[in-house]
């Protein structure tokens, strides 16, 4: 059994290069979200974010497409060709160097097999008893849970203070210079044959559920299945533009007014 995927990209300021990537084949989607440095200028890398999103993700895509390993050996092989593909000209030392997030699913031997790295999501709708949606939301909270560690020991969770944390034991891990990264995502599988769809999105597209709160993920999947990813997307901007407008205590985000935004959406082919 196959999935039909429905993708979508676009950035969250239409001057600023998009910094998520996105790619299917016909077994394989994944979805990077490049990690926005704190300062542009001073990353050690002369590549940049999107270069870093768009070249893991490429070869993630190529290796996932051999069935024989699993997808954290994929990326955790991916990880290391970028690392070496850049290792002679920039400096991957140093805290803020170029990093992602990562969602990926596969099908393989009869299930859908997925893989999260830091907040990235994969959102599985699956066949239930019909007394309520088995709706599974696989996604990482260990950056938000290094902030609020930090609030709770009087230190400001400053981008700078939470960065110290990257990549390292009782911090969090996101796709960087080191491919050991690799096996700290969240990953399973389940019968291909019990999705009805899934989606996988990077934080950007997760907004009107996890930072609005105006959806749970049926409503959200039934808006994108009715009416399409596009007329999802255009209603997370609306969103976003109307929290904006508010003064500025009473708004609900208090990040970006608009964030990249990528989803994949898988359905069934009938």
């Amino acid at each position: 059994m196959a999935f039909r995927m429905l993708a979508w990209s676009e950035p969250g300021d239409p001057r600023v290069e998009n910094e998520d990537f996105v790619a299917t084949s016909a077994d394989v989607a994944v979805v990077l979200d490049g990690v926005t440095p704190l300062d542009r200028d001073d990353t050690g890398c002369q590549h940049g974010v999107a270069w870093y999103a768009r070249t893991l993700g490429t070869y993630l895509l190529q290796l996932a497409g051999d069935r024989r390993d699993s997808l954290a050996d994929c990326l955790a092989t991916a990880i290391r060709r970028v690392r070496d593909d850049h290792a002679g000209t920039c400096d991957l030392d140093h805290f803020d160097s170029p990093a992602a997030t990562v969602s990926a699913v596969r099908v393989r031997d009869g299930r859908l097999e997925y893989l999260v790295l830091s907040d990235a999501s994969v959102v599985l709708d699956l066949e239930s008893d019909g007394t309520k949606p088995d709706i599974r939301w696989i996604t990482d909270h260990r950056a938000s849970e290094v902030g609020r560690r930090l609030r709770a020991a009087g230190i400001p969770p400053t981008g700078h203070a939470v960065r110290t944390h990257r990549n390292r034991a009782g911090g969090y891990w996101v796709a960087a210079e080191r491919p050991e990264a690799a096996y700290q995502a969240l990953g399973g599988s389940v019968p291909v044959a019990e999705v009805r769809r899934a989606v996988i999105a990077s934080d950007g597209a997760t907004r009107l559920i996890d930072v609005f709160g105006l959806f749970d993920w049926t409503d959200a999947l039934d808006l994108i299945e009715h009416e399409g990813v596009d007329a999802y997307v255009a209603r997370t901007r609306a969103v976003e533009k109307e929290d904006a407008a508010r003064p500025s205590a009473s708004r609900v985000n208090r990040g970006k007014t608009h964030d990249d935004t990528t989803l994949v959406f898988l359905t069934r082919w009938t």
